[in-house]
């Protein structure tokens, strides 16, 4: 049996942080009504009717929703936001959102509902309009 000496790789320790977010998680899971495991099995297993906006990329379907929330995405390639503010066009982010709405916009054959949460939502309208993707008329600010 070979013994390790000075010489010897040490394993990292594991980040008390990432252990401390995985025992969160845990115990999360723990927590959740069993329902809520099945249908989490069933979108992970893709048979759900809803998907990320990446995991719909090259799929087509006859009504789309889009639900565009930055505070929940958790991301940091893309941000609505910036996409539907005017000044940002250059920017690397907006155009790594450009192409995410492009995707999820070019799935719907029949019928596509946008939903994008803003702090500022005649904002976003007034950009969308003047940018010619929609008309006034299909632009919904108050429900």
């Amino acid at each position: 049996m070979e013994e390790y000496g000075e010489d010897a790789v040490e394993q990292p320790e594991e980040n008390l942080d990432d252990r401390a977010d995985r025992d969160i998680a845990i115990a999360e899971f723990l927590l959740a009504p069993f329902k809520q495991i099945w249908l989490y099995q069933k979108y992970v297993s893709g048979l759900a009717q809803f998907d990320t906006h990446q995991g719909v990329k090259g799929l087509e379907f006859p009504r789309v929703m889009v639900i565009m929330d930055d505070s929940e995405a958790g991301g940091f390639a893309f941000k609505y936001d910036k996409l539907f503010t005017v000044g940002s066009e250059g920017d690397a982010i907006t155009a790594n959102t450009r192409r995410l709405f492009y995707v999820t916009c070019s799935r719907a054959e029949r019928s596509l509902c946008l939903v994008a949460y803003s702090s500022n939502p005649a904002a976003v309208k007034s950009h969308v309009v003047n940018q010619g993707w929609f008309t006034d008329d299909e632009v919904v600010v108050d429900l």
